[in-house]
This record gives structure tokens, sequence and C-alpha cells, in this order.
């Protein structure tokens, strides 16, 4: 069974492999192993024919499959495939008249579905609205295809769950959003999501109300008066979303900078909005999420920003306010001595000028180094003075560099004290030889093993060796090689088939 099963796994990788010849994967098709099938079905670039071919297998799993991802076109739909209108609805590839047939079924889960679809005409979502199922009604309501001239009528309809809907569609009109916002809408609602399929309504409908609000909160084109009013009723959600808005007042920002949701205070001092003063402040937040945020803002003063990152761990990304730093800035913080973090900021902007890349690349810190390691402006020849110079802790960042060198690779990968990152990261670099490769395949971490698998210079001979071992997730990587021969690729699914 085990032999079994690590064939079956180096089918799978086949069916993965980029460089597949027709020829296997028609034999592939005619293994009938679903998994395999399924494999077959979602890769990349799919041709017609070969999708063709797998409709022809006539297992309707996988045909709805490929309906759904658009790649049957309706003509060639076969007449009896279970779902065949829904899936091609959900594929994009049914004509208008299917859409007008689906959307009239007698089951309600398909109207919903139809109602949902993004590619749903406009004519078949103005007759969805008027459905007698309140969730097809509430799908319709926030479909984007909604015709404008329905939203009024759907935000003062009676029921609570279609005027939040209404709210939540990305089309709605300013001036409606804001009246659902003031007060749920008018007039009052005499039904909402617990009662609309009872015979007497609730006697409150409170909650639906707020939820009409809250949704309406939410959407980006509402009017910024009147949020300040709801903010004590709101969830976290809907104040985090508020927060984000650029044009509220200073009174409301700064009511949300004392917010006990951290995730709040955090999307406040994150608004470029946000005055200066009020940035400072959150700077001494107690939470490090806080502080780390206001070093994001984009409005930042530069001062601020150098005072929080010497004591703040920042992601090693590129800073909205190092990005659009000026020249003069950006050389006054690489050149600055007061913590190796403002020059770390700098060697992670998305572009930086050559002089700069290579003054920092002998900073001596090696937080710098390990950012400015893997900059493709770096000329490659520093590349063996910085792994000299730091070790095995900036041997990642060197083997991320384009341009790093087959024999540094090879160097790095032999050493002693190299780290699993690097080693991922040299099994992934262009330019590391068979040999180097093959120190990768001895790491002790899968993932470097795996990496190693599929490079294309590894020799036929070890590729063979990977395919027969016992690892079966090594076995499948090296069957996903595009070095791999076509022959090879044959003798391997006779034996899968066979043995």
């Amino acid at each position: 069974m085990g032999k079994r099963d690590r064939l079956r796994d180096v089918l799978l990788g086949l069916a993965e492999n980029p460089a597949l010849p027709a020829g296997i994967f028609s034999r592939l098709v005619a293994s009938g192993d679903e998994d395999v099938l399924f494999t077959l079905a979602d890769r990349d670039r799919l041709t017609p024919s070969q999708a063709r071919e797998l409709v022809a297998v006539g297992n309707p799993s996988l045909t709805g499959f490929l309906i759904r991802c658009g790649l049957v076109t309706w003509p060639e739909i076969p007449q009896e495939q279970p779902w065949r209108l829904l899936d091609a609805v959900r594929g994009g590839v049914a004509p208008a008249d299917v859409w007008r047939e689906i959307a009239a079924d007698p089951d309600s889960e398909t109207r919903r579905e139809v109602a949902y679809a993004d590619g749903a005409p406009a004519d078949v979502i103005a007759f969805l609205v008027s459905d007698s199922d309140v969730w097809v009604v509430a799908n319709a309501a926030e479909n984007p295809n909604l015709p404008p001239g329905l939203f009024p009528g759907l935000a003062r309809h009676p029921n609570t769950v279609i005027r939040q809907a209404v709210a939540e569609n990305e089309n709605t009109p300013p001036a409606l959003l804001a009246a659902l916002l003031a007060d749920g809408g008018g007039p009052a609602p005499t039904r909402c999501g617990a009662c609309w399929n009872r015979e007497t309504a609730c006697a409150d409908h409170s909650p639906g109300i707020l939820c009409i609000r809250l949704a309406a909160a939410r959407h980006p084109a509402v009017p910024p008066e009147g949020l300040a009013a709801l903010l004590a009723a709101a969830d976290d959600r809907t104040t985090e979303a508020v927060a984000a808005r650029t044009d509220l007042s200073v009174d409301v920002l700064e009511r949300l900078a004392h917010h006990p949701s951290c995730d709040v205070r955090a999307a406040i001092a994150a608004n470029s909005a946000v005055p200066e003063a009020l940035l400072r402040s959150l700077a001494a937040d107690r939470a490090p999420e806080v502080r780390r945020a206001v070093a994001e803002n984009a409005a930042v003063p530069l001062d601020l920003l150098t005072r929080i990152v010497a004591n703040e761990r920042m992601p090693g990304e590129p800073v909205p306010r190092v990005e659009s730093a000026t020249e003069l800035e950006l050389r006054t913080l690489a050149a600055s001595r007061g913590g190796a973090q403002a020059r770390a900021l700098v060697a992670d902007r998305t572009r930086l000028p050559r002089d700069l890349t290579e003054q920092l690349a002998t900073d001596p810190d090696i937080a710098v180094a390990q950012r400015i390691a893997a900059r493709s402006e770096l000329d490659p020849e520093r590349l063996a003075g910085l792994s000299e110079r730091h070790g095995p802790p900036v041997f990642a960042a060197v083997a991320r560099h384009p341009g790093c060198p087959a024999d540094l690779l090879q160097r790095m990968a032999a050493h002693p004290a190299v780290t699993k990152r690097a080693m991922r990261e040299i099994a992934n670099h262009p330019a590391a030889r068979a040999d180097t490769l093959q120190l990768c395949l001895a790491s002790q971490d899968p993932r470097t093993r795996h990496r190693a698998a599929v490079r294309t210079t590894l020799p036929l001979p070890v590729l063979e060796s990977l395919i027969d071992s016992p690892d079966r997730a090594l076995a499948q990587a090296a069957a996903t090689n595009p070095a791999l021969p076509e022959q090879v690729m044959e003798r391997l699914i006779t034996r899968a088939l066979t043995e």
C-alpha cells in the first residue's frame, strides 16, 4: 500500500508539472483517478481542448468544477449534467435566457445564488427584488448590478434585512446612506430577519435598525455627518471602519483615539488626517500595535518616526513616510547615528539612489545589512563582503539577491551554521548549481528539499532517485520538475498503473 500511495503521489506531481506534454496529459486523464483529474482541471492555462478531454470523462463533479471555472462553453455543457444551469451561472458562461430561466427556479437557494452572482444581468436583478423569499431580495438589493432606479424603493422596504442590504451595496447613493445611517430610514420597518416568515411580527425591530445604521456607517460613501452620534452604539468592526476615514472632525478623531479597543486606536494612529499633536500622543500608547501604526502613518513627522522605530520592532516592509521622503530627508535618515532602525527604514525603501545603497552596504548593523543585501541595485561584488562580515544571519538576504554568484551560494550552503531560511532561499535561487542543490537536498528541512527538487538544473539520475524516495511529498515535488523527460513520465505512469 505504501508503494502504491507513493506512485499515486507521483501521478499527482506529474499532473501539476508545468511542462506536461499533451500525450502525458491524455494518459493521466485515462488513469481515471479522481484526485489526478481534479489536479489536471486546476492547472494554470488549461486549454479548451484539454477541458473538453476532461469533460469527456463523464464525471459530473469534475465537469461541474470546470463549468464553474468558466472553462466549458454553454454549448459544450452536457444536457444531462446535474445543476447545469446554476453551474453555468456561477462560471459566467450562461446566456441571458438561461439567467432568466434560473431566476424563476422553484428552489429558493438557487434563486439566492443567482441574486448574489456578480455577473447577474440588471433585468434579472430587477426581477428578483420582487421575490417572495426575503434573502433572495436581500442578495439582489446588495448586488452591484441593481438598477439605480430601484435603490430608493428598497431603502424604504418594510423589512430591515433589505434595508441593510441596500446599505451594503457599493453603489448606494450618499443621500440614501445618510438616511439609513440616521434612523434606519423611513417609514418605520414592520419586519426584520427574526420575523420575516412569521405571521406575527416582532414587537421591537430596534436590533435590525441598528444593523442598518452600522452597515451604512461602514460604507465609504456615507457622509461623515451623523457618524459621531452612532459611535456609542457601534461595534468595534464598525468603529474601526469609521476610524480609517480621512474626513472626520478633530473631535471625533480625539474621541476615537481613546477608544478601549486597540484595533480602533491603531486605525486612528494610521489615519493620515490625524493632527500631529494627536499622533504624538498615540505614539505613547500602551499597545505596541498602536505605536507601530503611528510609525506607518504617511503623515508622521520624521523625528517622531525615528523615535518610535528606535524602540519598536518594525516589519521589514517600506514605511509610507520614508517612501515619500525627499532626497535630503532620505540622506539624513541614512546618515543617522541615533539608531540603526532609522537606517534600516531607508534600506527598506522601494527605490533608492545607487550611492545610498552602496553606503548602507557598509553599515555595521545587522538589521541594515539584512535589508540591503537582497536589493537588486546593490553590486553583486558587495555580497561576499556582507556575508563574511555578518555571517549566517545575513545569508538568507544575500541569497535573495538576484545576482548572487553561484560560488557564494555554494559557500553559504556548505557553512555549518547556515539557517533553514537561508537554505530555502539558496534552493530557490536560479544560479544555484547542481552541487549546491545536492546540499539543499541533504537538508533536514522538508521545505528546502522540496524547493530543490523542482529545480531544472538537477541531473536526471538525481531526479529519478527523488521520485523513488520514501518521502512521498519529496517524490511528488520531483514529479513536478519541468526538466523531467517525456519518456521518464511515460515510464512513471506505466509503473503507477500496473504495480
